[in-house]
């Protein structure tokens, strides 16, 4: 059992897991040392702590995180995972897509798959069944197609994305903004599905991100949800690196 902060740009999460499984996990504006004390006395079991942050954060936390366990990863591109990187340029890697990429491979050994972030970015990442993680490509997401298209223009307005899924043929301005959007979103990603599964065989597509679910039932392929990818990932880069030091 292990303790996993993932510290991303708007919020953090930290979340107790073992293997597969997250035990719990609670998502915070600012994580503290307070924060990672509840988890620390709720669960005497933890053996170790692995953290990724896409933001500056205090030494204090890695002292303090040093103190309590003595397996404590912070992970960068120099950290061993279990999984080949042929990406290359791995010093520009997210480490999310890196860490969804691993918790794909964990929940689908032995199996090519397709993981789709769904955030501020979309990101596409493939994992053969030989366990090597090739890369993928990077898109806007949802929010940041409503923005710019209100951002770069004169008289677009800057609109919400629509709960259902609009009509193919928008028969106004806000209808065919919400259509091009989302209707056009969903064609890159059944597209990418399609395309990938061609030279992928026997593709699994796992979707997680903020806008995960806002896809369910909306697409034509067919896709896994999860969204504790990433803890899970995270977790099994931790466990890696302690068999490594056994």
């Amino acid at each position: 059992m292990n303790l996993v902060l993932d510290l991303g740009n708007s919020f953090g999460k930290i979340a107790v897991c073992e293997d597969k499984q997250v035990i719990e996990s609670a998502t915070y504006e600012k994580i503290s040392s307070r924060e990672i004390a509840y988890f620390h006395t709720r669960y005497k079991e933890l053996r170790g702590v692995i953290i990724s942050s896409v933001v500056n954060y205090s030494r204090e936390i890695i002292d303090y995180l040093g103190n309590l366990y003595n397996l404590c990863i912070e992970l960068d591109p120099s950290t061993s995972i279990p999984l080949v990187n042929r990406y290359r340029t791995p010093d520009t890697l997210g480490y999310d897509r890196i860490a969804a990429a691993v918790g794909a491979y964990t929940i689908y050994p032995e199996t090519n798959v397709l993981v789709i972030d769904a955030g501020t970015a979309i990101t596409y990442d493939i994992v053969t069944s030989e366990g090597e993680f090739m890369g993928g490509n990077i898109s806007p997401g949802l929010e940041i197609r409503f923005k710019s298209l209100n951002k770069y223009t004169t008289r677009l307005p800057h609109l919400e994305r629509p709960e259902e899924k609009p009509p193919l043929v928008g028969s106004s301005t806000r209808e065919a903004i919400q259509s091009g959007i989302v209707n056009g979103l969903l064609f890159e990603i059944d597209g990418f599905i399609k395309t990938i599964s061609q030279e992928y065989p026997q593709l699994q597509v796992v979707l997680t991100g903020g806008d995960a679910n806002y896809f369910v039932g909306k697409l034509k392929s067919s896709i896994f949800v999860d969204l504790n990818l990433n803890l899970i990932g995270l977790n099994r880069i931790l466990e890696h690196n302690a068999t490594e030091d056994i």
